[in-house]
């Protein structure tokens, strides 16, 4: 599907002033979202950042139906997901949501075992399954022959994070949401599990959104920022654009990206330095071209 189908078609996810509210009508109630409105469409890499407490894990939630939703707030390709009779069921295979913690996810002992959970739920047959399960499984760099008999506990944290995503991606989701899919990663590992995602999503043509508290990986994986605070959207555009503003980020207590940061101290040099910079690369450019030396 090109460029021109994805602009003609509905967001494929979209929120309408949503509202949430964790055990509402009770004494303990905790209101986590309090209006937020956006809309993503396909093809797009979206960072969904803000600072602990801000909703994005109750967002992202809402992406699959994981909350008890009111009508006219959550939408899918056009669709009320909250409508009644709506299917849930087909909604979570078309979402696919990997959790911060891997393990939480991974419910077989065996990789190929657990990757082929999804699809044969699903009422796959088992030629299609392997045949997925062996796909996802070399997508993300475990090689199906090597790696579909081993047992989980015997991976790395890293191994076991691409294992939950390859569990994802066997369910041919066109939507790949990722909870702080860098998360105690070593920076070899952040930087093949980020390569992998942006072929897979160029491959595949996946909608992809990241969740996280840091600006650091999220700007290389994405085009677009919406940065939640206190379950409000207080920031949302171009990862450029965004960047341009880092002491509002800072005050946020976003984690800003280490070429962002440095561009700001060498502000104090270079009064006209940009600060949205995605790379080391790009700020030594910047730099030399203020020193007359490009």
């Amino acid at each position: 599907m090109d460029q021109i189908d994805h602009a003609a078609a509905p967001p494929i996810i979209e929120l309408r002033n949503f509202r949430y509210t964790y055990l509402e009508g009770t004494p303990r109630a905790s209101e986590a979202i309090r209006d937020v409105s956006f809309s993503i469409r396909r093809g797009e890499r979206v960072g969904i950042v803000g600072p602990t407490q801000s909703g994005k894990s109750t967002v992202v939630d809402s992406f699959a139906h994981l909350l008890r939703l009111k009508a006219g707030q959550v939408f899918h390709d056009g669709e009320d997901v909250a409508t009644p009779g709506y299917d849930r069921g087909a909604l979570r295979r078309r979402v696919g949501i990997v959790f911060q913690q891997p393990d939480s996810q991974l419910v077989e002992d065996v990789v190929g075992a657990d990757v082929a959970f999804g699809p044969t739920a699903a009422g796959l047959s088992a030629e299609e399954t392997r045949r997925r399960v062996e796909e996802s499984l070399d997508a993300l760099g475990l090689p199906y022959p090597e790696y579909r008999l081993r047992y989980i506990h015997a991976l790395s944290g890293g191994q076991r994070r691409r294992v939950a995503i390859a569990g994802v991606l066997a369910m041919h989701t066109p939507v790949l949401v990722l909870d702080e899919p860098m998360a105690g990663l070593d920076p070899r590992g952040r930087r093949e599990l980020m390569e992998l995602l942006i072929r897979l999503q160029k491959d595949r043509d996946l909608t992809l959104i990241v969740c996280s508290a840091s600006l650091s990986d999220a700007s290389l994986l994405c085009d677009r920022f919406i940065v939640l605070d206190a379950g409000r959207v207080v920031v949302d555009g171009p990862v450029r654009e965004v960047l341009r503003e880092p002491g509002r980020l800072a005050e946020l207590d976003i984690t800003l990206p280490e070429p962002v940061l440095c561009a700001r101290e060498l502000g104090k040099l270079f009064s006209d330095l940009p600060t949205a910079v995605l790379t080391e690369d790009e700020l030594e450019a910047e730099v030399l071209k203020r020193l007359g030396l490009v």
